[in-house]
């Protein structure tokens, strides 16, 4: 070994030709390192999905479990209103533009829409958590006088009382606190369920319309519109106007922490049974949740049309859902791949379907959250009430 190298150094130029060696060799590891590690896709690259620090990975439209079996119709019409609301100002504004012209077409036309012009990928949220809940339209009586019977009031949004965005938050503001109320010396917190209950609003804000009680009030509120039938016969409608900024908190949560386990257990119907048993403790277990909801009169929506959600388009049910808009902008396609009990006696049957991002809540947070929108009236109330499920969410991505 000793005479080959002392016959390499004795070579004119062998310094030379060693640094040009050396360099040859760490040209291929970077070419090797280069192929071998993930390269991160120029497409997503920054999605806020990607930037909050969560997993898109790229899958094909086979690989979604049911996709070739869903009937598209519905999400295409869906998605058409979507496009109708905010398609100048949307990243899909191109994918619209070819919808709209694919308007009424056939199911194969439509399948090879969204293929042609999506590509999907699998959301991998960073703490795994990927959840499925849903909510409904609720029909309730009502009075827009108060009466004995109809004595809780739904109010609009106080004149005063604006979101708190980037632009106007005050400096060392509360995190917490997304609206807040303009007084003369700036910004300050608006009164919580608590305060409105024990009177805030008394004398400052005429109420919309009434209802019968508080835990009618307060599911409305979950749910973010209702249709009120008044005694003339007539349906009034009333959606989603703001909040007063304070946090949501699940009562859900709030009665477990409190060793409190309805009998039908945290479903909806089983809480609405166990506020009806013990009418005591609704005040104090719905204040638990801090947040206040606050509402508008919606005239002129047709009937077989859903409420409007928070992109200002009607919902549809089955199709519509609400999403953490920090994640995913209005309009997205988003495909759900779970199992929901929604079989007879509750039981457990796929879910497989292409959803229209078209709404939002407080307590939906994250890339892999969704809330499905599931109909109107109390059968569908009694349904959503019971969804919670775990799932797998792929994301529709415009194509380049």
């Amino acid at each position: 070994m000793a005479g080959l190298a002392a016959r390499l150094t004795a070579r004119p130029g062998w310094r030379i030709e060693a640094a040009y060696a050396a360099c040859a060799v760490f040209a291929a590891a970077v070419v090797a390192i280069f192929l071998v590690l993930p390269r991160q896709d120029p497409v997503i690259r920054d999605h806020p999905i990607i930037q909050a620090g969560h997993r898109l990975v790229p899958v094909a439209f086979e690989e979604l479990p049911g996709f070739l079996d869903d009937d598209l119709e519905q999400a295409f019409e869906t998605f058409l209103r979507s496009c109708a609301r905010g398609r100048d100002e949307s990243a899909l504004v191109a994918a619209c533009l070819r919808a709209e012209a694919l308007s009424g077409s056939d199911p194969e036309t439509i399948r090879a829409f969204f293929t042609g012009n999506f590509d999907p990928y699998r959301i991998e949220p960073s703490d795994n958590e990927a959840v499925i809940t849903a909510y409904y339209e609720p029909v309730v009586p009502g009075s827009r006088q108060k009466s004995e019977k109809f004595s809780t009031p739904l109010y609009p949004l106080p004149s005063d009382l604006v979101p708190i965005t980037d632009k106007n938050r005050p400096e060392g503001w509360d995190d917490t606190l997304s609206w807040g109320r303009k007084t003369a010396q700036g910004f300050a917190p608006f009164a919580d369920r608590a305060d409105i209950d024990n009177g805030a609003l008394d004398g400052l804000v005429e109420p919309l319309v009434y209802v019968e009680d508080a835990v009618e009030a307060f599911y409305i509120h979950i749910q973010g519109s209702t249709r009120i039938a008044l005694a003339d016969g007539s349906l009034m409608r009333v959606g989603f106007a703001g909040k007063n900024g304070h946090p949501y908190s699940s009562v859900g949560k709030a009665m477990q922490a409190k060793g409190i386990v309805p009998e039908g257990g945290f479903s909806m119907d089983g809480m609405r049974a166990f506020f009806r048993d013990n009418p005591e403790q609704v005040a104090s277990l719905l204040q638990e949740n801090r947040s206040y909801i606050f509402f508008r009169e919606i005239a002129g929506l047709a009937p077989d049309l859903g409420p409007i959600g928070g992109e200002g388009v009607p919902l549809t049910a089955g199709r519509s859902i609400a999403v953490d808009t920090g994640y995913h902008s209005y309009g997205t396609p988003i495909f759900i791949d779970a199992d929901l009990p929604t079989g007879k006696n509750r039981a457990r049957e796929p879910f497989r379907h292409l959803m229209i991002a078209q709404d939002t809540g407080s307590a939906i947070k994250g890339p892999a959250r969704a809330d499905l929108f599931w109909g109107t009236g109390k059968e569908a109330g009694s349904m959503a009430g019971g969804i919670k499920a775990d799932g797998t969410f792929y994301v529709f991505i415009p194509a380049p």
